[in-house]
């Protein structure tokens, strides 16, 4: 027993070293994505209504976004406090901002993923859960998305601690355990109001599963204590909710069913822009975003357990409704089919499938039982991640699967967007070869705005060709028409590649 505390507490260290590890290296100059840029506005605008008491404006958008306004309120704040100086954000101190925003960020990430592996080890023991975690927690997107000040990985986080917490509850009920389902389920639902669908489904399915057990007390103790913890975390979180909940709370839906449902968002899909993607592109998104590691266990998963599923039919309800694989299975087939129906598609919203994904590879991995075959499907795969790492570093954000050949061939199928990544890189190399800020046009401005004076960088679907000297478009942009036909030509000059991607390319005024 000594020496398995001894193993446990080492697969921790590695754990802990290994997320530090991909994350920290140049965590402040990698990126700035340009819905970045909107949460700071936006956080900023939180904390002043917090300190004005004017807790209406603490809505700021629909997502609602209330988990990442907090956060980067508090780490602003915090900054402030410590560095006088530094009263006001702008593009020359932005960069220190940034850092420990997304320092703060990390943090929370790493505390949340300890807090994961405690209770997923109740369901499936200590080793299981730590690879899980240490799984989707090194997968390249992953890592990426999670070196943002955005939603997604937040929001994958709180579903996931919520569902395994529900099921814990559903087993055996004890208060702190479903205190702590309902704050994490509110905390979802606070971070993305799609988040909700996993109360729902927590409470849908204890109704089956406590109606199969026949056990009414039950079922009545276990959904009146979630729903109330969940009111209550999430009134006490959003102020908003305090003036005018009924009001706040239709904004949130209907401007998410509005924008989420029903407005597409522009991919490029085989080299077609499209606004709808269509029903493929999530599995097309799940393949070429995963790691090797994860596809491998996920096909050893299906494979073994083939049997078993044709054979279902002779499984116990009860049996099936005790299965936490089931449980989670259920939930995340329906989100995954519920998102694929939306018309905006963005490949970033499967990364709440992760945590799923790789606990049926992990599972898969147990499946096989010659050491000697686990290192023949395994170790090539682990290698390879491992040289992804080294290769794409700091822009996991561009990782795609091997298995689609080079990053330009993965182009092709589904167009990389730019999202501010190597912003940095690029204002460094413009103030090197084109003088001492030069006037820049751009299609998305946010980035680049943010350290850089705002005087000077143009949006040239609105300004044309008058105010600029350098036209800048990111991967997969073209150039406007009404820069085409404007008055100054421009002419190609010099581009940035990023990991195998023409990123960035540069266009000057022709004489």
């Amino acid at each position: 027993m000594h020496l398995e505390r001894r193993i446990e507490y080492f697969l921790i260290l590695v754990f802990v070293a290994s997320f530090f590890l991909t994350r920290l290296p140049r965590l402040g100059n990698d990126e700035i994505n340009p819905d970045t840029t909107n949460w700071y506005f936006r956080s900023g605008q939180f904390v002043s209504a917090l300190k004005s008491g004017q807790f209406s404006n603490t809505y700021q958008h629909y997502h609602p976004g209330v988990t990442l306004m907090w956060i980067m309120g508090v780490a602003t704040e915090t900054l402030k406090q410590i560095s006088p100086t530094d009263k006001v954000l702008n593009h020359i101190n932005f960069e220190d901002f940034h850092f420990f925003n997304k320092l703060f960020m990390i943090f929370i990430q790493l505390t949340l993923s300890l807090i994961l592996i405690y209770f997923l080890s109740k369901l499936f023991g200590f080793v299981k859960s730590i690879f899980t975690v240490l799984l989707f927690s090194l997968e390249p997107f992953f890592v990426g998305n999670s070196r943002f000040l955005h939603l997604d990985v937040l929001l994958t986080f709180f579903v996931f601690l919520g569902l395994v917490l529900t099921f814990l509850s559903l087993k055996k009920f004890k208060l702190s355990t479903v205190f702590l389902s309902g704050l994490f389920l509110s905390l979802a639902f606070l971070t993305k109001s799609i988040g909700i669908g996993a109360l729902l489904f927590g409470i849908l399915f204890s109704i089956f599963y406590f109606l199969v057990k026949r056990d009414y007390l039950a079922l009545f103790k276990y959904s009146l204590t979630l729903i109330l913890v969940f009111i209550v975390v999430t009134f006490i979180m959003f102020p908003a909710l305090w003036m005018h909940p009924i009001q706040v709370l239709s904004r949130v839906f209907s401007e998410s069913e509005r924008i989420g449902a029903r407005r597409g968002h522009e991919q490029i899909i085989f080299g077609s822009v499209v606004d709808s993607a269509g029903f493929l592109f999530y599995p097309t998104v799940i393949i070429l975003k995963l790691s090797l590691i994860t596809l491998f266990g996920l096909f050893v998963f299906i494979f073994t357990k083939f049997k078993k599923i044709i054979f279902i039919h002779k499984t116990k309800v009860i049996d099936l409704l005790e299965s936490p694989v089931f449980y989670f299975s259920m939930f995340y087939l329906g989100y995954f089919f519920l998102m694929s129906m939306f018309s905006k598609k963005i490949d970033r919203y499967m990364l709440v499938l992760y945590p799923y994904l790789t606990l049926l590879a992990v599972l898969g991995f147990f499946e096989v039982k010659k050491i000697l075959y686990k290192l023949i499907l395994f170790v090539p795969a682990i290698l390879v991640t491992v040289y992804s790492f080294i290769t794409l570093f700091p822009y996991y954000f561009t990782y795609t699967n091997p298995l689609f050949g080079s990053p330009a061939f993965a182009n092709t199928i589904i167009g990389q967007k730019s999202f501010g990544i190597g912003i940095f890189e690029l204002r460094d190399f413009i103030l090197k070869n084109y003088g001492y800020y030069p006037k820049l046009g751009f299609i998305d401005i946010k980035p680049m705005e943010a350290i850089y004076p705002n005087s000077k960088v143009f949006d040239i679907r609105v300004d044309g060709t008058s105010n600029y000297d350098l036209l800048v478009l990111g991967i997969n942009e073209i150039i406007p028409g009404k820069v085409l036909k404007g008055e100054r030509k421009f002419k190609y000059d010099k581009s940035i590649f990023i990991n195998g991607l023409e990123y960035w390319r540069i266009y000057v005024k022709e004489n």
